[in-house]
């Protein structure tokens, strides 16, 4: 089994009221990690620095590159999803374009990748849901009525047009 709990050094060395983050749970204390972990093997993984995430060339998203999405976009990011499964689609929010066709180089790359479950990339893909990822982690959206929604860490918030 797998569990995935996001915290720093210092919540267990200096502060013994410290919070970690349960993914796909929420936030829990530093002392009811110790209780799930006190009598149990553990393999502790280092931080992964995501500026740090070179681009490849390929189609297929390597690892490394794969847990760099997860952990900058936990949630799905088409509008007002709530899947948090680790099992998403690394979907290239510019359509990739094979080199050999005339596609650029690095192409996937953490800022041009956005995790959706399946249902929500065939949205995406096959009807007329347009989106642009304007920085890294931040996407915004237009549906095919037009309307548009900006989605990022904090979840899916409506952009009004102001001239309305």
């Amino acid at each position: 089994m797998t569990l995935y709990l996001h915290l720093s050094q210092e919540s267990f060395t200096r502060d013994e009221h410290g919070v970690a983050r349960f993914e796909g749970q929420g936030p829990v204390t530093v002392e009811q990690v110790r209780r799930w972990l006190g009598h149990c093997q553990v393999t502790v993984k280092p931080v992964i620095d995501l500026a740090d995430q070179g681009p490849v060339d390929g189609y297929e998203v390597p690892d490394r590159l794969r847990e760099a999405v997860q952990l900058r976009s936990p949630l799905d990011v088409f509008p007002y999803a709530t899947g948090l499964s680790r099992r998403k689609d690394a979907d290239h929010t510019i359509a990739y374009v094979d080199p050999d066709h005339g596609g650029p180089p690095g192409q996937t790359a953490l800022d041009n990748l956005g995790p959706m479950v399946r249902r929500n990339h065939r949205i995406k893909t096959h009807t007329r849901w347009q989106v642009k990822q304007v920085s890294n982690g931040v996407f915004v959206w237009r549906s095919p009525h037009g309307r548009l929604f900006l989605v990022d860490h904090t979840g899916t918030h409506p952009i009004f047009d102001i001239a309305a």
